[in-house]
């Protein structure tokens, strides 16, 4: 589907919310094949110039589930980049497609956003490992990496973003807090979490 087109991304979130509607209804009994092929369909629904990404518009602002949690590993397996800046309109600045902010603050109260966040930080790790070692030998960040790092810093681990940009690290990640999430479990890849999901619901 093309990026900026807004009436697909209005259809994409009528079938998030009715999905999410029957989930509630009966956990038990939802079929999760059909968020996962909602989040092949949207990973790259980013409404250029529009408003607000596919991402943003389902997850941002809403109190987490084993839902969200899963609707988030299936976008990640579908080639989601949750580190990408996008213009939610015409002449203004670009935002992350998703408050990486606002989901930092949840994991103090909600263990699945605490679970949606640890998975972001693994992606954070492969992606910006490069760049840390970068930053080790001395080379300078270029202005629009800087701008992406700052953006989404408090999914970044704290130890990368202490090489990248240690000004950023305090500032987002502030001391470190106590986990209030089982450390194993919290480091779950997104398709070990779909698996213990799953044990978790038949056994």
């Amino acid at each position: 589907m093309s990026s900026n087109d807004s009436d697909e991304i209005n259809r994409l979130i009528l079938e998030f919310v009715d999905l999410q509607e029957t989930w509630e209804r009966d956990p038990a009994a939802f079929d999760w094949a059909l968020l996962q092929a909602l989040a092949r369909r949207g990973a790259h629904a980013y409404n250029e110039d529009a408003g607000p990404s596919f991402h943003a518009l389902a997850i941002d602002a809403v109190v987490h589930g084993e839902f969200h949690e899963r609707f988030l590993a299936y976008l990640l397996q579908a080639d989601f980049d949750p580190f990408k800046l996008a213009r939610p309109g015409t002449g203004v600045a670009a935002i992350p497609v998703i408050d990486h902010a606002a989901l930092a603050e949840a994991t103090d109260s909600n263990a699945s956003s605490a679970r949606m966040r640890a998975a972001l930080m693994e992606v954070a790790r492969r992606r910006f490992a490069a760049l840390a070692l970068d930053a080790r030998e001395g080379k300078r960040l270029p202005s629009d990496m800087l701008e992406l790092i700052e953006a989404c810093a408090e999914s970044i681990p704290l130890d990368l973003l202490q090489h990248i940009a240690p000004e950023l690290a305090k500032e987002h990640h502030g001391e470190v807090k106590r986990q209030s999430v089982d450390p194993t479990e919290a480091y779950l890849s997104p398709a070990e979490f779909l698996l213990d999901a799953s044990i978790r619901t038949h056994g």
